[in-house]
């Protein structure tokens, strides 16, 4: 969602803007309390109390046998689950050669309703819902998004080895089915993860994809390399991403990433897009536990623009809540 959503345009400056800092008369007088903890503070407690009204809803139609703590087979009383939230608000700045206005904002919410089911949750976002990101991902692409997507996800378990994830959802104004499984197994440093997925768009048709990720870890990093290929029904040919990396963390609460990429997608009008990145993500903890700071320089040959080489450079800023 771009940046005609005043509301969320107004959240996210707050926390761009604001300068954490404490104010003391003297040693006896009382702490303030800074404008970021306020902000963060009340944007959890809506967040929160909007899980708890959305599982009362379930709790409702589902009936009242549940209401009380149960106990398990040694007679322990297990203590009964409450609703929750937790997402973030993401603000981005990246001016690049061809354009220096190039602002977009995106955010994510999940609301566990166990009420419901333990294994659902009400998701919202902006997201790209037919895209298919690689893992570490440079995702400079402004968000086209023009509304809010909304889906129920429930999630099953089965091992610590393979699950399956399924969503009911509308994106981009048409409802979509989604039903993906992920596998994942190690053989000494390498950590392997497959990941096919089936969607179904009302308008936009089928669209399978399937995407690998192979992990090999060092003594103090890691490498990933991961590749996708997605094909969407109205689209004349399938979408193609390779990407390799290179993940190391510099301290307690900072991130270098530095990878190059490789897209190549096609629309329904048979139009080539084809593009090649080179990027290297610093990120560090800017405030507490819940606010970061990205900064990305990188450099794009991209078709669209004969390839000509594009200079450009990201700012995200990050505000984490919930549980």
């Amino acid at each position: 969602m771009a940046l005609n959503n005043p509301q969320l345009l107004y959240l996210m400056l707050l926390c761009l803007l604001i300068t954490p800092g404490y104010s003391m008369a003297d040693e006896n007088s009382e702490v303030e309390h800074p404008k970021a903890d306020l902000l963060q503070e009340k944007l959890n407690t809506m967040m929160q109390n909007t899980a708890s009204w959305l599982d009362n809803v379930g709790d409702n139609y589902i009936g009242d046998n549940n209401k009380e703590n149960t106990t398990d087979e040694s007679g322990e009383e297990k203590v009964k689950k409450r609703a929750s939230a937790n997402g973030y608000l993401q603000l981005s700045w990246i001016p690049r050669t061809a354009d220096l206005d190039d602002v977009d904002a995106k955010f994510k919410v999940y609301f566990t309703l166990p009420e419901w089911s333990d294994r659902l949750a009400l998701v919202i976002d902006n997201d790209d819902e037919d895209e298919l990101l690689l893992d570490y991902e440079t995702d400079n692409t402004p968000t086209v998004q023009t509304g809010v997507n909304v889906a129920l996800q429930y999630v099953k378990q089965f091992n610590n080895k393979w699950q399956i994830k399924n969503r009911l959802g509308v994106s981009r104004k048409q409802l979509y089915l989604r039903s993906e499984m992920q596998f994942t197994w190690k053989i000494q440093n390498l950590a392997f993860r497959a990941q096919p997925r089936l969607d179904y768009f009302l308008q936009d048709g089928w669209g399978p994809s399937v995407k690998g990720v192979v992990n090999y870890s060092l003594k103090k990093s890691y490498f990933s390399l991961s590749a996708s290929w997605q094909k969407i029904e109205n689209e004349s040919r399938s979408r193609r991403k390779v990407g390799f990396f290179h993940i190391k963390s510099t301290g307690r609460e900072q991130l270098l990433v530095t990878g190059v990429q490789y897209n190549k997608s096609n629309n329904k009008l048979d139009i080539s897009n084809e593009k090649y990145v080179l990027s290297t993500r610093y990120r560090n903890l800017l405030y507490k536990s819940w606010m970061y700071f990205e900064v990305e320089p990188f450099i794009e040959f991209n078709q669209l623009n004969d390839f000509r080489r594009e200079v450009g450079i990201a700012f995200n800023l990050l505000s984490y809540y919930g549980d």
